[in-house]
């Protein structure tokens, strides 16, 4: 039975999604490498015909605190939406992981990366993500008492001819990475 149009650009975004995130990891640690790891992600996000809009990106060198965690989620979290269980341990990881003894465990268990999506549609009833990523590292000159987050917030919308142009590629670096998916 084939599948419904409104379905089927649902399928085509979450493809490009997963893939995207299987391409990324394939070559960046996440946890250890966020930033160059969410780059990735957007450039194959990009090649396979989404657009990428309302970006927002933010550099915060900060004293780390439940105070600053509970800004970003309220500046950066748009309403309704609240921040998940996952968002929430970001803080508490962090705060525990300053406490280390030894420096380089210090930066191994401080630095982490952490992205959401929500879904929605735009104001033609398109699919698109609302993506919101945090990149959390310890700030190299003053590894014990500050933290750098880096967070980005946008949106993602696929463009339906570019990517029915690269429709087959998708599909197969999707597939040929599908042995390697873990999740």
């Amino acid at each position: 039975m084939p599948t419904k149009p409104a379905t089927r650009h649902w399928e085509d975004l979450h493809a490009c999604l997963r893939l995207a995130q299987l391409e990324a990891n394939e070559v960046h640690d996440r946890q250890q490498d966020g930033q160059r790891w969410f780059s990735r992600f957007l450039r194959t996000l990009e090649d396979c015909g989404a657009r990428l809009a309302e970006r927002t990106t933010k550099n915060i060198t900060c004293v780390p605190t439940d105070t600053v965690f509970e800004d970003v989620f309220a500046g950066w979290i748009p309403s309704p939406q609240e921040p998940k269980l996952g968002f929430k341990r970001v803080a508490n990881d962090i705060l525990q992981g300053l406490k280390q003894p030894d420096l380089a465990l210090l930066r191994s268990t401080s630095a982490s990366s952490h992205m959401g999506l929500a879904f929605d549609v735009d104001d033609d009833g398109r699919p698109a993500a609302i993506m919101f990523h945090l990149c959390c590292a310890t700030d190299p000159d003053a590894p014990r008492t500050r933290l750098v987050l880096q967070l980005n917030h946008l949106g993602v919308k696929l463009d339906t001819q570019a990517f029915e142009a690269r429709r087959s590629e998708v599909e197969s670096r999707l597939q040929a990475l599908s042995d390697l998916d873990q999740f």
